[in-house]
């Protein structure tokens, strides 16, 4: 979501002299709304007047486990939504925190309070922690409200295969993947593409906490995706069950939290997006699979960008794809109908009757917009449910189209990014210089490549290695699979580094057998920019025994497959809620410091190394397991402390834990234990330093 500045009023400083209130008017957007009629005009001062209020805050509960999801939920709402009631601030009454009432099982809420009462109400201050702890974690996950909407739509099942052709920044992106993992052990796809190479490392920050190894990131120009081909047969190619559209727009349906589009709004921005938006949509339907379901939707009000190109695409695919009737899905939520006329006003602020001054005949009402289905579009606007404004179409391919009518010429984005720039849009795109490896739309004619540009300065953790899979009978492999008695029916085929020479130095990912070929054959085609999960990573001071430590990305995945055989030294410890508080609180106790002997004893049967921490998770619960480390004379969780912080509030109700969740520091010799103490140089590196990894993934494996 847009950020706003230090204080609640709408600020800029792009003027000489500090900061000025911007005035949220501008005479050009009320009269080119209110002449489209996009509400009725007895509703238009209170649709007017809510654009100008500030937008409450919305957040998601996340998550690819929807068990732990609605823990998280029921902790919220039995322990902090009660203490929100009844409170009054300066005389007025505060409304509590409240569920959005058409989102799924409650995971979805709205805040009405202003960051003062958060900041110095103390009930509210003590909710204000509840949320920066698990969001610090990825539970929680701060998105507008309408922006959750087009995922759900999709009703994405476990074992579809998803693309979002424009994912960055990557809310929507996390719901279709936690929707994927609506069971434990899905085996569905996720592609979240965007052309932008920088945002699309940024997208990678925003979705890899939820630690999906069904997930696989691109980078290209939707509007030329490439085919993706999946076996060495003629024609066997990846065809989607489910296609996210999330447009570049102009935005101005941001207004109430993107304060510059009351300065910046015109005409131009619209009209300047509409072929590209119309070229998106139209790859979109190819790579839908027949039967699928794709969802095309923009935070625009305008028709240019809306129903006009809806109905341009249903024209162009002759019966092919239709618009569906949303009207008993999400119940609750208010939304309007599509819109079946509408004005064109060109660059001259004038208005036109037909195609002229370069304005596409695609932009006009034609007169068949109710057979096309375009009322069957949604419009959702911010003085129903007090939210920003989007536009929504639900589109399902009836057949396959191979004469589906082109999307017409593809037109250059220059002009395009400058409207982008200006508003701050969530979505930016670009053409890419380099377009001789990707499979072009037909269109007339092919545009020019733009200059090539500087390349962006990228986050400091992007690794920009190849992609490389290892052998099933690897040495490294069978090392590790000997060592924490992993099962055959393990795919080690989908084991990968990130290095030119394919060996593993560093670290060892794993990604879902089904992206194995997604990858493999199509390298030198695709534009991969990350996928899997990180399984093991080297630990260089442990000698002569298995020198990889198990990663707690990959932890759930290694857990399932633990060969459980009897007489086999499985690598699995159990301790109750106690222990557990206690490695929560004391980085490295020494072993005469346990108090839990049944623990100790089955620590001292196994090998210095990483092993797995089995959690009573209550009663009808699975155990919670984390990643430990054995140490000579001592363990230690292997947690950042961000996660020990969450998990010291969630489990033990601990607030306010010192140094944000750092652990105490265990200086104590370790008197009357049979392991000597670890040194400073002898114990593995804190979970902090060895799950974060940044220096790791600058360097070359």
């Amino acid at each position: 979501m847009g950020r706003r500045g230090r204080n609640d009023h709408p600020r800029s400083r792009d003027q000489p002299g500090g900061w000025l209130e911007i005035q949220k008017l501008n005479a050009a957007f009320e009269e080119y709304y209110k002449a489209q009629n996009i509400v009725p005009q007895s509703e238009w001062e209170t649709f007017f007047d809510k654009c100008k209020q500030t937008l409450p805050v919305t957040f998601r509960i996340t998550g690819t486990s929807h068990h732990d999801a609605l823990q998280i939920r029921d902790t919220l709402v039995n322990e902090y939504v009660p203490f929100l009631k009844n409170i009054t601030w300066e005389g007025e009454e505060i409304e509590p925190p409240t569920k959005l009432p058409w989102y799924p099982d409650g995971l979805a809420w709205q805040i009405r309070v202003g960051k003062t009462v958060i900041r110095k109400s103390k009930p509210f201050a003590r909710f204000q922690r509840f949320l920066v702890v698990e969001t610090d974690v990825g539970n929680i996950s701060r998105q507008e409200a309408v922006s959750m909407i087009p995922p759900l739509l999709l009703d994405v099942q476990s074992h579809h295969a998803v693309i979002d052709l424009c994912a960055a920044p990557g809310s929507k992106t996390a719901q279709l993947i936690e929707a994927v993992h609506a069971v434990a052990d899905p085996t569905g796809i996720v592609v979240a593409n965007d052309s932008d190479h920088k945002r699309s490392h940024m997208l990678i920050h925003q979705v890899k906490r939820l630690n999906s190894p069904n997930l696989i990131v691109t980078n290209h120009d939707a509007q030329l995706f490439p085919r993706i081909r999946i076996a060495n047969e003629e024609e066997s190619y990846l065809r989607y069950d489910r296609v996210l559209c999330d447009v570049p727009c102009s935005g101005d349906g941001t207004m109430r939290k993107n304060i510059n589009v009351w300065r910046d709004w015109s005409i131009h921005n619209g009209l300047s997006l509409h072929q590209t938006q119309i070229n998106i949509l139209n790859r979109g339907l190819h790579l839908l699979k027949p039967g699928g379901k794709l969802v095309y939707s923009t935070c625009s009000l305008n028709p240019i960008e809306n129903e006009a190109v809806v109905a341009q695409a249903v024209r162009m695919w002759r019966g092919k794809v239709r618009v569906v009737d949303c009207t008993e899905l999400l119940p609750g939520l208010i939304r309007r109908k599509g819109m079946t006329a509408w004005k064109v006003m060109g660059k001259d602020k004038q208005w036109k009757d037909a195609a002229e001054d370069g304005i596409p005949a695609s932009c006009f009402a034609q007169g068949d917009e109710v057979e096309l289905g375009v009322e069957n579009c949604m419009r959702v606007y911010p003085h129903d449910q007090d939210t920003g404004a989007f536009f929504i179409t639900l589109f399902e391919k009836v057949a396959e189209a191979a004469d589906a009518a082109p999307a017409g010429p593809l037109k250059r984005k220059a002009k395009a990014d400058d409207v982008l720039e200006q508003n701050g849009s969530d979505k930016r795109s670009k053409l890419e210089s380099d377009r001789s490896e990707l499979e072009p739309i037909q269109s007339e004619a092919d545009p020019q490549p733009l200059a090539p540009k500087r390349k962006e300065r990228l986050p400091r953790d992007a690794n920009e290695e190849p992609f490389k899979f290892l052998a099933a009978d690897h040495p490294t492999i069978e090392n590790c699979w000997k060592f924490y008695s992993i099962a055959d029916d393990f795919p080690r085929t989908s084991l990968l580094v990130r290095n030119a020479t394919g060996e593993p130095v560093r670290t060892i990912y794993y990604v879902h057998p089904r992206l194995h070929p997604v990858i493999s054959l199509n390298d030198t085609k695709v534009k991969f920019i990350h996928a899997g999960i990180k399984l093991f990573a080297y630990q260089k001071t442990l000698e002569g025994i298995c020198p990889w430590r198990v990663q707690s990305e990959g932890m759930a995945v290694l857990y399932r497959h633990i060969a459980r055989k009897a007489g086999d030294a499985v690598r699995v410890v159990r301790c109750g809620l106690d222990t557990l508080e206690t490695l929560c609180h004391v980085t490295f106790p020494k072993f005469n410091e346990l108090r839990d002997k049944q623990f100790l004893n089955q620590l001292l049967a196994l090998t210095e190394g990483c092993v797995f921490l089995e959690v009573d998770g209550g009663e009808g619960d699975k155990p919670i397991v984390f990643p430990m480390w054995r140490g000579r004379g001592s363990v230690n969780l292997m947690l950042p402390k961000q996660d020990t912080a969450e998990l010291l509030l969630r489990v033990f109700k601990i607030e306010n834990v010192p140094g944000n969740g750092n652990k105490k520091e265990n200086t104590s010799p370790a008197e009357g234990t049979d392991a000597p103490a670890e040194t400073e140089s002898e114990a593995p590196p804190t979970a902090d330093q060895t799950e974060t990894d940044v220096a790791e993934s600058v360097e070359t494996e």
